[in-house]
């Protein structure tokens, strides 16, 4: 589960990461460029609500000359390039993702022209990103340095889901170290066009555009519609990981599973009769019951199947 932990948090960064760079048109094409390679430092705040769950922390973020440092919000990460860092417990563990594949906004998505704001005392602009007619995200960026400072997502009735908000903003991170990476022992994802596998190239309308084999013969599937995203690790089956059992149990699509609400992400367990899953990502609770609806089912193993695990092995 520790090493699963790792490959998760990497992903998640990563993801948080893109999300920028997939919402660039045109008119923002600028502004992202800027902001990926733009140097600062902030703290701030998110809250995400999931039915009657909710969670939230707060955050600080740093990039100096190349090198991202994020602590709180669940996980304290460190970024160069396609190589992340993530303290687990008292240690540090190294993953390398060699290569992934580019980004594409969904045709669901339309952007609204940017409008003029203020944020900070700074000049900003805001942008709000419509799917199929109906307001989903609404992000402000800096003017000058095109880092977001503030992310509202909306669920399907239109009720915020997500706000992740900057409560502290500078550029005065130039100056700074941007720190070195631990010096661990570094395990590269590996990237492959068809690896073993029950998951499919299409979930609901999200593209896999990523496919990795994982340590100890994890699956691991990344899955995007230019705004939002998730992995989903597939196993062997076995037992449910240790935090998914106080975790609250839901249905989608006819099924049961379980589920955890995290500030950044939703977190979803469950065992199909051969497989074990955990889903993870920053989707809204309407498009996660689209997806679950295309992904292997739950399941229980037969009578038989159980008998004959048990006496051979």
């Amino acid at each position: 589960m520790r090493r699963l932990a790792v490959l998760l948090a990497a992903t998640l960064f990563l993801s948080a990461l893109s999300a920028g760079t997939a919402l660039a048109d045109d008119a923002l094409e600028q502004l992202m460029e800027d902001a990926g390679v733009a140097d600062f430092a902030g703290r701030g705040i998110v809250l995400c609500t999931w039915g009657a769950d909710s969670a939230a922390a707060t955050y600080s973020v740093t990039r100096t000359r190349g090198m991202s440092v994020v602590s709180g919000a669940g996980a304290d990460l460190m970024t160069t390039g396609g190589i992340a860092a993530f303290r687990s417990g008292a240690g540090w563990s190294t993953v390398e993702v060699g290569e992934w594949s580019p980004w594409a906004l969904d045709d669901r998505y339309t952007l609204a022209a940017p409008e003029p704001a203020e944020r900070f005392g700074r000049s900003a602009e805001q942008v709000t990103v419509h799917e199929d007619g109906r307001p989903r995200a609404t992000v402000v960026f800096d003017g000058a340095t095109g880092v977001p400072l503030l992310t509202e997502i909306l669920d399907g009735d239109g009720k915020q889901f997500r706000v992740a908000a900057m409560i502290e903003f500078g550029v005065d991170a130039a100056g700074r170290s941007g720190g070195e990476m631990p010096q661990t022992e570094r395990r590269r994802s590996v990237w492959a066009s068809s690896v073993a596998g029950d998951l499919p190239e299409r979930a609901a309308w999200y593209r896999r555009v990523d496919l990795y084999a994982g340590p100890e013969g994890v699956v691991h599937a990344y899955y995007t519609d230019g705004l939002f995203s998730f992995s989903v690790f597939e196993s062997d089956r076995g037992p449910t990981p240790e935090p998914f059992k106080s975790a609250s149990e839901f249905e989608a699509a006819g099924h049961r599973y379980l589920g955890i609400t995290e500030p950044l992400s939703l977190w979803v367990q469950w065992h199909a009769p051969d497989r074990s899953y955990v889903l993870v990502g920053d989707l809204p609770p309407d498009h996660l019951d689209a997806v679950l609806a295309d992904l292997p089912a739950p399941g229980e193993r037969s009578p038989l199947v159980r008998l004959w695990r048990w006496l051979f092995g």
